[in-house]
Formats: structure tokens, C-alpha cells, sequence
């Protein structure tokens, strides 16, 4: 697949520097225009798209930007941002071409994520692309290479499990709650305690549409910020059997040194639910609910090390599945390459046709007042037909050089010398999204 490319990316990533760096050269949304302008204002003829996440700031260019300008464009970007990162090679990265092409679907299709599957990037590269394209800094090249990943995107989630299974401790709870409940929108749950995993996953299970969820702490006032966030009661410690009465859910996360919940608490619990499941989850350290309510009837206990456990059979299910997503990828970029290919035999196909209606427009406006008015749709027809014909053994003979690079180049300058055209489209005709 030795093929030129007018594309590039010029980036840094949690893979290469540390989140100190890469806040330094993080690119806000406000200024993204403003770096794509300055790109593109510097370079007729060129697109560009800036991503900036908290794991990666990353600049797609392509068209002249792209040829031989890209140290130009680094001392731009390193300009822009005050620094001399994108210059520095143990930090920052540029792709050319075919390889600008396989990291652009790799990223957009989670490979090169910090967690291998996440969809996070995914919706982070739309916002990124639909701002650049809404700016006009957008060409064919970057309109084609959005299509293509969301289409690799797409197969890669669809055919392969490598967005499966959750892979965070707060999202691994809420997975295993929908398998002993399979429905949760009738749940309530109670979270004991505040630690970050645990709201979290509290935050999860609101996504889900559970029916409540609740709040205890050391005092019910400290517990009511909490509750408000998720809409639901708040309860102090002393009010730890009430809060318990109508839940089906526990999420503890407290600093305490001894159990919040004892077997006791958690039997009676489970006698008046007459042993319908209950979920346990104690995410805390030391732990906060006695290990013995495991052998209680409908009592579920899943303690951090369970969980863990859950998260790296996931994370290594996810891993077995990155070769058939980058089998994937190799298809989408063989497409890509042949799209790049055509695009020379394409634009000059529209030129060509474009040259010739404006011919044949011309001459219609200027001749038909010699014919009735009545007639004038039929002559209008009879010539856009002639024109197609005249037009077709040319237009075939373009589209079948399409695979021999040397041909086609000598038929596309043919056609452009004899008829005048122009060799390049205005970069507002190109920003359409394809």
C-alpha cells in the first residue's frame, strides 16, 4: 500500500508525556479555531482538525499543510501553545500519510485509548471534527477520513468485544447488579459512606434509571449535599436500619475501622425482603460489611478484590480482541487509499462535467429563443444527452487508470490542458461532509 498522502498528525498522548505536560499543551475547545486558522491561513489549500482530551492533544492537517510543511506546522502549533513540546521526539509524535491514516482509526476506535475500548474518545473525536467543519477548516481529505472512522468505529464495536465488559471498579458494580437483577429500574439503592468509586458507581446506577438512591452518613447533614445530587433522602448513621428498609442495592465506602453492616443487620434485612436477592457492595478499605453475610440466602457480597477481579478478566478479554480490531483497520485504510487514489480521477471527472454544462448552459440561454418555448425542455434533454455522450468514452478512459499511477497522471493532464481546467477546487466546494 506505498501510496503519498497529503495528511498528517502531529500529537502527544498519556503514551508519551506525563498529565503535567499534557495539561500545559491542552488545546481548549475556544481556541481550536484559532490554531486551525492559523494553520490553514498559512497554507492555501489545506484542513485541519485539533483534539484535545485530557489524554491527548493530537492536530490533523492535510492538503499543502501536509507536503513538505510539517516542521512549519509544529512551530506553529509550538507558537501557539508557548512551549517546545511538539518539537521534543520523547514526547511528541507525527504520523505521515498511511500511517497518519491507521493512527486516526486506531484512535477513534479506542485502540490507542489510556483503557483499550472505552467510547469516551469516540464522541470526543465527533466534537472535535464537527468544530473544525463548522469553522470551514475542513477539506475532502479530513471530510473522508471522519467517514471512514466512524465507520471503522462502528465495526469494530459491532463485530469484536472490545468495548465489553466493564473496566472500572464503579462501572464493574453496576454490571454485576444487572445480572442478579437484569432490571434495575424498580431498585433502590443505597450508597454508605462518600468515596470517589463509590459515587462513581452511585452515578452509574442513575444512568441506569434505578428508582432511588440514597444517602447515609456520619451526620444527615453532611449526607444531604450528597443525596440532593442524585435526588434522593439523606440519613445519619443512627438512621442506618431505617435508611436500610426498602433497599436492594448497598454501596459502602466509609473510613470506618469496624463494620458499618453486621450479619445481624444484614440477616434481618434479608428476612423481611423474604430472601429476594440483595446486592452487597463494599469497596472499602478496611472493609465495611462483615465477609460472614456472604452465606446468607439471596445475599449477594461482592468486596474491591471481587471487582478487581471482574475489571482485569475484562481488561484482558478486551486485549484478545485488539488483533481482529486492527484487521479491521487494515481493511478501512486499504479503502481509504483507494478513495485517495480515485480523488484525482474524481475531481477531474467534475471538472470536466462541470466545464461542459456551463458550455452547453451558455449556448442553450444564447439559441433558444429560435425555438417555440414549448420546446425548450425537450432541447434542454436532447442536449445534456448529447453531452453525456460525447463525454462518456473520455470519463471511462479516466475511471480505468484509476489503477496505473503514471497513466492516470498523463490522461488528467491531458484533460486539464486541452480543456482548460482548473487543477484544484476551491477548498469551500470540498467542505462538505462526506
Amino acid at each position: 500500500m506505498e501510496t503519498e498522502m497529503d495528511v498528517a498528525v502531529i500529537g502527544i498522548s498519556h503514551k508519551t508525556a506525563d498529565v503535567a505536560v499534557r495539561e500545559q499543551i491542552a488545546v481548549a475547545e475556544n481556541e481550536q479555531v484559532a490554531l486551525a486558522n492559523l494553520i490553514t491561513g498559512n497554507f492555501e489549500n489545506s484542513g485541519c482538525m485539533v483534539l484535545s482530551t485530557c489524554n491527548r492533544t493530537e492536530i490533523y492537517f492535510s492538503g499543502k499543510a501536509a507536503q513538505e510543511n510539517v516542521d512549519e506546522v509544529r512551530r506553529i502549533i509550538n507558537s501557539f501553545k508557548n512551549t517546545d513540546c511538539f518539537s521534543n521526539p520523547e514526547i511528541s509524535y507525527t504520523f505521515r500519510g498511511i500511517k497518519a491514516v491507521q493512527h486516526f482509526f486506531k484512535v477513534i476506535s479506542s485502540l490507542d485509548s489510556q483503557i483499550v475500548g472505552e467510547t469516551q474518545i469516540t464522541c470526543q473525536v465527533k466534537a472535535a471534527y464537527d468544530v473544525a467543519h463548522d469553522a470551514h477548516f475542513t477539506d475532502d481529505i479530513l471530510n473522508k477520513l471522519q467517514n471512514f472512522g466512524l465507520q471503522v468505529e462502528k465495526k469494530v464495536r459491532s463485530e469484536t468485544f472490545l468495548t465489553d465488559g466493564a473496566v472500572s471498579i464503579s462501572f464493574a458494580a453496576v454490571e454485576m447488579a444487572r445480572k442478579i437483577f437484569q432490571n434495575l429500574q424498580d431498585k433502590n439503592v443505597l450508597l454508605i459512606g462518600a468515596g470517589e468509586t463509590a459515587e462513581l458507581a452511585a452515578f452509574h446506577f442513575r444512568d441506569k434509571k434505578v428508582a432511588s438512591i440514597n444517602v447515609v452518613k456520619r451526620t444527615a447533614s453532611k449526607a444531604k449535599n450528597l443525596a440532593g445530587r442524585f435526588g434522593g433522602q439523606a440519613f445519619g448513621l443512627e438512621q442506618m436500619d431505617r435508611a436500610l428498609e426498602k433497599t436492594d442495592i448497598v454501596i459502602t465506602a466509609t473510613s470506618s475501622r469496624e463494620f458499618v453492616l453486621h450479619r445481624q443487620q444484614v440477616e434481618q434485612m434479608a428476612q423481611r425482603r423474604n430472601y429476594k436477592p440483595l446486592f452487597l457492595i463494599d469497596i472499602a478499605i478496611p472493609r465495611d460489611i462483615d465477609p460472614t453475610c456472604a452465606a446468607i440466602d439471596g445475599v449477594f457480597l461482592f468486596n474491591l478484590d471481587d471487582l478487581e477481579v471482574i475489571v482485569a478478566k475484562n481488561l484482558e478479554r478486551r486485549r484478545t480482541e485488539i488483533p481482529k480490531a486492527e484487521r479491521i483497520i487494515e481493511g478501512y485504510i486499504k479503502e481509504f487509499v483507494r478513495w485517495y487514489q480515485t480523488r484525482p480521477v474524481t475531481e477531474t471527472i467534475t471538472r470536466l462535467n462541470r466545464h461542459f454544462e456551463k458550455v452547453r448552459r451558455s449556448e442553450f440561454d444564447r439559441l433558444k429563443k429560435r425555438f417555440p418555448e414549448e420546446t425548450w425542455k425537450e432541447v434542454d434533454y436532447l442536449t445534456r444527452s448529447l453531452m453525456q455522450k460525447y463525454l462518456h468514452d473520455q470519463i471511462m478512459t479516466l475511471r480505468n487508470s484509476v489503477d496505473d499511477p503514471q497513466q492516470r497522471s498523463r490522461y488528467i493532464a491531458l484533460v486539464n490542458e486541452i480543456y482548460g481546467l482548473e487543477s484544484v477546487e476551491s477548498k469551500g466546494e470540498n467542505n462538505e461532509k462526506i
